[in-house]
């Protein structure tokens, strides 16, 4: 063959190797290998660690590039530090505070100002589902940005299941007045900003959920009960390790009695309701508490002008609104 021949057979071979690569990427979505990955969504403090750390059992990778643990959490945060970082830039894009309260619409979400952190996100979705034989990821920001993760799920080709912590919105503003000085009622007003206006985008997802009370008490049983919903299976000396190492009575700091009278001075009845249908919905859900839970979310949007004045007025806000001084002593 002379050299004229060889070199035109030799780029027919490499332009055969660009079309096929360009039909893989351009291919209808029914074309394309599904990926899974499972997230696990929740309020923050609201178990989302205990969960992500337990899901170890059943076989998940929760990846390398994790955040060091801190001292609000030394027994680590199990967030993928790439995840943590598009969740913040999605935030500050569309200047959303970690503690604001007020509701966000979802198109924000989806417009052309996040379209580099689509990609971004839709990328490091395939590149983990290549890495790891199954891979998940958590951060508590998901649940308050959820529909952008599912856009850059669909644009990629990525099954997204989810693990959905519920924890009381009272026993959670308690945490995080421990933690973050927030008020119970602030603290109540973000488990409602977090869990009510996207929840319901999972439904036709593989989903679960786990109330974190319960997996300190039954671990075996809730992660059978993962597993189950997930089509994963239970890895015997690691649940036996998770149970015995990790988990303690010492990672509850606090639970709600119903005859605690702070309890019944400062719980906003709206939100102890919506907690209760999503409690049931853990039992057995059907279509009826997911009416009933927009039912809820309806009676909370008729104060969308409240929630925004507080925000704006707020001295957490302003914080986290202010000069590359103020965010570093305020976080």
């Amino acid at each position: 063959m002379g050299i004229w021949s060889f070199l035109s057979a030799t780029l027919q071979h490499v332009r055969g190797y660009i079309v096929i690569d360009e039909f893989l990427e351009h291919a209808p979505r029914g074309q394309q290998i599904q990926r899974s990955i499972v997230t696990v969504i929740g309020m923050h403090r609201s178990g989302t660690s205990a969960i992500a750390k337990g899901l170890e059992c059943l076989g998940l990778n929760m990846g390398d590039a994790l955040i060091a643990p801190g001292e609000d959490n030394p027994r680590g945060y199990w967030e993928d530090a790439e995840v943590l970082r598009i969740n913040k830039e999605v935030l500050e894009r569309l200047n959303i505070a970690w503690n604001d309260t007020r509701i966000v619409p979802e198109a924000l979400f989806l417009g052309d100002a996040l379209t580099d952190l689509h990609d971004q996100a839709g990328k490091l979705l395939i590149n983990r589902a290549d890495q790891y034989a199954m891979w998940g990821f958590k951060d508590p920001r998901t649940l308050r940005v959820l529909p952008f993760w599912l856009h850059a799920a669909e644009l990629s080709g990525v099954n997204l299941q989810f693990v959905v912590a519920l924890r009381h919105p009272y026993t959670v503003a308690l945490s995080l007045q421990k933690r973050n000085g927030i008020s119970l009622t602030r603290g109540q007003l973000m488990w409602a900003a977090y869990t009510l206006p996207f929840l319901p985008l999972i439904k036709n997802h593989p989903h679960v959920f786990i109330s974190y009370d319960d997996l300190l008490e039954q671990p075996a049983l809730i992660l059978e009960k993962i597993a189950l919903h997930l089509a994963l299976s239970i890895d015997e000396n690691k649940l036996k390790n998770y149970i015995e190492r990790f988990l303690s009575q010492s990672l509850r700091h606090h639970s709600v009695s119903l005859h605690d009278e702070e309890y019944a001075k400062n719980v906003l009845p709206l939100l102890d309701k919506t907690y209760h249908i999503l409690t049931a919905m853990k039992q057995n859900e059907d279509v009826v508490q997911w009416v009933l839970l927009a039912s809820c979310y309806e009676e909370y949007q008729r104060y969308q002008n409240i929630l925004e004045e507080f925000d704006a007025e707020s001295d957490y806000h302003w914080k986290r609104r202010g000069s590359f001084l103020k965010r570093l002593i305020y976080g």
